[in-house]
């Protein structure tokens, strides 16, 4: 029965908003949605880049260690 009482509330303010006011609770959902893909971004290009980072180090001691048995 609880459900129904929280669903009946929901359904009420639902009902009760101006389309000023959907436009408000749509521009927050869209600015939580990117900035929630924004961080996403940020998370996977840091890890490239340390990626990339690790390989160049490899490759400059695999080069300074052949120089070094020449």
């Amino acid at each position: 029965m609880n459900g129904v009482s929280y669903a009946g509330a929901g359904v009420s303010v639902v009902s009760g908003l101006t389309l000023t006011e959907w436009g408000i609770v749509v521009g927050i959902i869209t600015a939580l949605l990117t900035f929630a893909a924004n961080i996403i971004y940020q998370h996977r290009r840091d890890r490239r880049e340390r990626n990339l980072a690790e390989l160049q180090e490899r490759l400059i001691y695999r080069d300074v260690a052949r120089e070094v048995e020449q």
